[in-house]
């Protein structure tokens, strides 16, 4: 018996094939009429669960900048689980959530407990399987992201499954080489597009009171990415190198200028201007050095760079292992650093709210329901982006 391959004649795009066109009139006179926050006060957007990305220390500066931190797998599970009990965001792996989540014997006390499901492959039966056991014990209480998925019939099991938020892509990411080495793929443009095509179709049938949030992950490089994948129907976006590169990001740091590692409590008062950064010692450190002479005397750092990977990487497995695993399907790479995430948050609500200004968008909701995208010929990608 053979079995023949369909290879589809679909074409599939990525961000940068596709751009959104305004709407024909809009009664928006100013960007500022447009809200950019959930009813919650949040972006829409979440943080990749990377120890490149966030980690203690900076957790609460992402929620200060109304972006949804999730703390890694690389983090002591105790801790996870206060955040998580807390009604904040922490990674686990499938072994841990079934130990932890799936055992009716030990009951964890919560009204609001936030997990993410941290797996490589979000197409595991097995997946499916604890979400269902866990939603039997917790119910409502417990609000489960997992993924990721790149077919979008997957949307659908879990929504069937009572999961909440689904984390959408597979080998975009900046440092992951899945798709590179595996060929296992599905362009993310075509792909948040289809979900939320599967979405509104199940919503039309009525079948289910609640369905998964959309989060796009992976494959976004820059501003334009973001406003993309929520209007191509994405509920909220994923970004991991975008945060890994800002200079309160957990990556490791190195200062072109100086011998030692770039450690930001170190400075205060830093700026970015002409490629270089310049600031002043901090008095915690003036203090331990002795050196009252110092203060408030400028300093030229000039560059500093990131060290950024993936989770799969051999150096994602060494953090969360202590060593390497399997083969990697990640790797590192090096990012000069060029701004803060106050900064970074700040322009991105400004273009966020001058595109849904463009579309005729007031509220965030309103953007997939309105935007009008359209693919682009190879010349007219070149083109824009820049």
């Amino acid at each position: 018996k053979f079995i023949m391959v369909l290879i589809r004649n679909k074409i599939y795009y990525t961000y940068k094939d596709v751009t959104i066109v305004p709407s024909i009139l809009s009664s928006i006179e100013h960007r500022s009429e447009c809200n950019p926050y959930y009813e919650n006060g949040l972006l829409p957007l979440f943080t990749s669960p990377m120890d490149t990305v966030v980690n203690e220390k900076n957790y609460s500066m992402f929620h200060n900048q109304s972006i949804i931190p999730i703390l890694p797998r690389t983090i002591d599970i105790n801790k996870r689980l206060e955040k998580s009990v807390n009604g904040d965001w922490a990674a686990y792996s499938l072994k841990e959530f079934e130990r932890v989540f799936c055992n009716g014997d030990k009951l964890i006390y919560s009204d609001n407990i936030l997990v993410l499901i941290d797996v490589a492959n979000g197409h595991m039966e097995r997946i499916i399987e604890l979400v269902k056991i866990a939603k039997k014990i917790y119910g409502e209480k417990i609000v489960i992201m997992a993924g990721n998925i790149a077919n979008p019939q997957t949307y659908i099991k879990y929504a069937e499954a009572g999961i909440d938020y689904c984390r959408c892509g597979i080998g975009g990411g900046n440092c992951c080489i899945t798709a590179t080495q595996l060929g296992v793929f599905y362009p993310m443009a075509t792909l948040i597009n289809d979900i939320y095509k599967t979405k509104i179709e199940l919503i039309k049938n009525g079948n289910f009171t609640k369905l998964p949030k959309i989060v796009a992950d992976g494959g976004v490089r820059n501003y334009d990415d973001i406003i993309k994948a929520l209007a191509l129907g994405a509920d909220f976006v994923m970004c991991g190198s975008i945060f890994a590169r800002a200079l309160e990001s957990a990556a490791e740091k190195k200062c072109k200028n100086h011998s030692e590692d770039f450690i930001l409590e170190n400075y205060k008062n830093l700026k970015f201007q002409n490629g270089k950064w310049s600031g002043e010692y901090s008095d915690k450190i003036i203090s331990e050095l002795g050196c009252e002479d110092l203060k408030g005397k400028p300093i030229d750092l000039g560059c500093i760079s990131a060290t950024y990977y993936g989770m799969a990487s051999q150096q994602g497995q060494v953090a969360l292992n202590g060593s390497k695993t399997k083969t990697s399907e990640g790797n590192m790479k090096i990012f000069d650093v060029t701004y803060t995430i106050h900064g970074w948050s700040t322009n991105f609500k400004d273009y966020l709210c001058s595109a849904m200004s463009y579309m005729g968008c007031r509220n965030i909701k309103e953007i997939a329901e309105n935007a009008n995208v359209i693919v682009n010929s190879k010349n007219a990608s070149e083109s824009i982006n820049k």
